[in-house]
């Protein structure tokens, strides 16, 4: 006899489901303030630019983004802009694949709050640095996603290794009913788009002649997928996804423009197989690399490669027993991130007869005009992750008037993650000047005869690092109603390798269901979450030393020394980050309308800082937090059908304030190195713990959706409307305060001098159009275009150090298209 199917909708108290052929999608009442659910129909009807699960959270207010991100000096960018829930930092979510977790916990900063290679990296090479990372290993199209579940408050606890939000997405599944598949294209360009920017920057932008000026860009965003019935109960698909972006770099000391290139793209074969009435095999072999290639600035043949991504292979098998669901999953992943120069070696020379080309200018003098050229070989850090796992959930029972649904399971993870650099790398100084002299000799090693000589040599030794970090952990939750009263006790227990640390996370909801008719549900929580770990210094102490040899008055020799590198790192004796949860919801549904009210306060401890003794860089847990958010969200859950048109709205807003003494990330120097427990803001002296947010931080956020189908035109119109009260941008400043100072309160000692400016506030109006025409019962032709920022509002971003004291602003982008063209069959 087949046993009927768990459901397995933790969040869902009721939900009404309506189908059209243009609005179709699934409503949810969150009882418990849990989060969200996107079906396929709504990933599909969310409008972004570049394709990423990253871009279509962030059309939630609840969700925030960097200032500094989505600027119009980077529009041909393509890697996955970074979020936040809840003030914590964008490197503390879960990202989970099918269950998988794929976030990087190696570098996961490389590419900054701003999702984008920092400028430093193509000014100059560092040798001590590794390779670039981001928050998630794999960077997914949501065209291969059949839907992401969103969890930012009362997280179950059957999900760990975060203090912000767990983002989980299930890849497509086969289909057993028939052969289809599907092909599609969508392209932007410069041409069609309108850029806002500094004055003081517009020149040099134009002629992009630094390498992350991009007034020039092509983007390119292909898709194919084939599903194949193989009997009535299996069937296998194939996906293909790619995202393509061509930048030039004019490097104008050089006279050359170089043609820079984005890639990620995806490849997926799914198989499925319903055994019998209860059991069900899901098998996934995914391959997502990400590579991005790069040139030095006015350096010779300084082409490089950041590259990332890799393997994901997972099985899964759903079981449906007399006791209830026992899903059992088993996978591999690994993934490299690497920088790979085109050269092994670099060589720093004088401008002389037979090096004719330049590099910088000497301001001063010609003579000492310089010419770069080279790299320092390849670097790569690789993670590797074993996983098995099961979860157990029972049918419901009952004791006596107590009804429970209990649920528990345990994981446990290999994980192994490395640093290698394979082979000796080498950076040559030269000299054309010898004891005053300009230099002559014929008859040199290490030289350009009769022009110049080596004087010094770096010699940069391979490098292997290692780190064995395997987690075990186990969790128990059960949900028990009592007439209207819900409460759903659990915790979770974990145990880290790398922190040699039991973390216990109590987690608990209580629902109310105010007149027992399903309409009206008051919430609240307490839960804990403890972060993942952090293996990015624990891997530089793997840089020990440097080899250096010098020649300055002869060539009798070399005079060779070994030493340490300018920094040093170490993991320290460490506890694992975490944060307290406590919020308070209401969730009401009237006529044909769901709001849902929700505040929630998330207070961050033990978060990672850096301290530096001498020479020596350790992470402490010094850092912490506390960021209280209010949200309200108003939705139809039916459509709302006219004669001649249907509408879905949807209306959002979001309030949230971050105090924290963490500026930016785990890098940021602990306050202690330099004795201050004070600041001055606002013309008065506070504690250092109460700095606001430094990035991430628009207080305000709203949006409202506007969903329009036009039945006889088979034409859909997505509208939205956007709202930011705009960023704060932040100078800090040293000084001293002494008891003459009235801002200082009587308080003598160093204090940190806070200085805000606020931007403008934005908003914004965003339009898809979708037609689709069907040629027969299964196939349809349908196009798409977008146009974000209809009314070509300048917006301001952010504000920006431009490294020699001074600053520059920058802005959003203005008006854009999209065009697209889909087959289905």
């Amino acid at each position: 006899m087949k046993i009927n199917k768990i459901s397995l909708a933790i969040m869902l108290s009721c939900h009404s489901v309506y189908a059209s052929e243009q609005l179709e999608q699934v409503n949810v009442l969150a009882q418990d303030s849990v989060g969200y659910h996107l079906g396929r129909a709504a990933l599909e009807k969310i409008s972004v630019t570049d394709k990423s699960i990253n871009h279509i959270l962030l059309k939630s207010p609840l969700v925030r983004g960097a200032s500094e991100a989505n600027n119009s000096l980077t529009q041909g960018e393509i890697s996955p802009p970074n979020i936040t829930f809840y003030g914590e930092k964008y490197y503390n979510n879960n990202f989970l694949i099918n269950g998988i977790s794929t976030n990087d916990n190696v570098n996961p900063i490389g590419l900054g709050n701003q999702s984008v290679l920092p400028r430093a990296r193509t000014l100059t090479v560092d040798p001590e640095s590794i390779p670039t990372g981001h928050p998630q290993l794999f960077w997914v199209s949501p065209d291969l996603i059949q839907s992401v579940e969103v969890l930012d408050s009362n997280i179950p606890s059957r999900y760990g290794q975060f203090t912000g939000g767990v983002v989980e997405a299930e890849l497509l599944e086969p289909d057993f009913k028939r052969h289809s598949g599907k092909i599609s294209y969508r392209t932007t360009r410069d041409s069609w788009t309108k850029f806002h920017i500094d004055g003081q920057l517009r020149e040099s932008f134009n002629k992009a002649e630094y390498p992350l000026f991009q007034p020039k860009f092509t983007k390119h965003q292909y898709h194919i997928q084939v599903n194949q019935p193989l009997s009535n109960s299996s069937a296998l698909l194939f996906a293909y996804d790619r995202q393509d972006s061509f930048i030039p770099q004019h490097q104008r000391y050089l006279k050359q423009t170089n043609k820079q290139k984005r890639r990620n793209e995806t490849f997926l074969l799914s198989y499925k197989n319903e055994l019998n009435g209860n059991n069900v095999l899901l098998t996934n072999l995914m391959y997502s690399p990400h590579i991005g290639d790069y040139y030095l600035d006015n350096v010779k043949n300084g082409a490089f490669r950041e590259s990332g991504g890799g393997w994901l292979a997972s099985l899964r098998w759903k079981n449906y027993n007399q006791l209830g669901l026992l899903t059992t999953d088993l996978s591999y992943r690994t993934t490299k991130n690497q920088t790979a120069y085109d050269a092994q070696h670099l060589s720093n020379y004088y401008v002389t007869p037979s090096i004719n080309w330049l590099s910088e200018p000497d301001p001063d003098n010609d003579e000492f005009n310089t010419a770069r050229e080279g790299g320092i070989g390849k670097k790569f850090t690789q993670q590797k992750q074993i996983q098995f796992k099961q979860s157990l959930d029972l049918h419901k029972w009952q004791t006596a008037q107590l009804e429970h649904n209990l649920s528990l399971g345990w994981e446990y993870q290999y994980n192994q993650s490395q640093l290698r650099q394979p082979n000796l790398s080498v950076q040559r100084t030269y000299s054309h000047y010898l004891m005053g002299e300009r230099f002559t000799q014929k008859q040199c090693d290490e030289c350009i005869p009769g022009e110049q000589y080596v004087v010094s040599r770096t010699f940069y030794y391979p490098v292997t690092g290692k780190v064995d970090h395997n987690r075990v952990a186990l969790y128990l939750q059960n949900r028990m109603k009592w007439h209207n009263f819900t409460l759903t006790p659990g915790v979770r227990a974990e145990y880290g390798q790398f922190m040699e640390k039991w973390n216990i996370a109590p987690r608990i909801a209580l629902n109310y269901d105010v007149l027992g008719l399903g309409k009206t549900y008051i919430s609240t929580g307490f839960n804990r979450y403890y972060a993942d770990d952090l293996l990015d210094y624990q891997l530089r102490s793997s840089f020990k030393f440097k080899g250096e040899e010098e020649r300055r008055l002869d060539f009798s020799g070399w005079d060779y020394k070994t030493n340490q590198f300018t920094t040093n790192y170490r993991g320290s004796t460490l506890k694992t980050p975490y944060s307290d949860e406590v919020n308070v919801g209401i969730t009401h549904r009237f006529n044909n309308a769901i709001l849902e009210a929700k505040w929630v306060q998330r207070s961050s401890k033990k978060q990672f800082v850096t301290k530096r003794e001498d020479n020596l860089l350790l992470l402490t847990n010094s850092g912490y937090g506390k960021t209280n958010n209010i949200s309200l969200q108003v939705s139809n859950p039916e459509v709302i059908k006219l004669p001649s048109v249907e509408l879905g709205w949807k209306i959002g807003v979001s309030y949230q304030k971050t105090k924290s003494n963490q500026t930016i990330d785990y890098t940021q120097s602990d306050w202690s190195n330099f004795g201050i427990t004070k600041m001055i803001y606002k013309g008065k002296l506070r504690d250092i713990d109460q700095m606001p947010s430094q990035s991430f931080n628009d207080p305000w956020r709203a949006s409202l959706q506007l969903n329009s189908y036009f039945p006889a035109l088979n034409l859909s119109w997505l509208q939205q409307l956007n709202y930011e009260s705009g960023s704060r941008y932040y100078e800090r400043k040293g000084a001293r305060c002494s008891a003459v100072n009235s801002e200082c309160a009587g308080y003598e000692g160093l204090v940190v001098k806070l200085s805000e400016i606020k931007q403008s506030r934005n908003i914004t109006l965003d339009w898809t159009f979708s037609w689709k025409k069907a040629m027969s019962q299964h196939q349809a032709i349908s196009m798409d275009l977008s146009v974000f920022n209809v009314l070509n509002r300048v917006s301001k971003a952010n504000i920006v150090d431009d490294g020699s004291g001074g600053s520059y602003q920058t802005y959003k982008p203005g008006r854009q298209f999209w065009l697209g063209a889909k087959y289905e069959w």
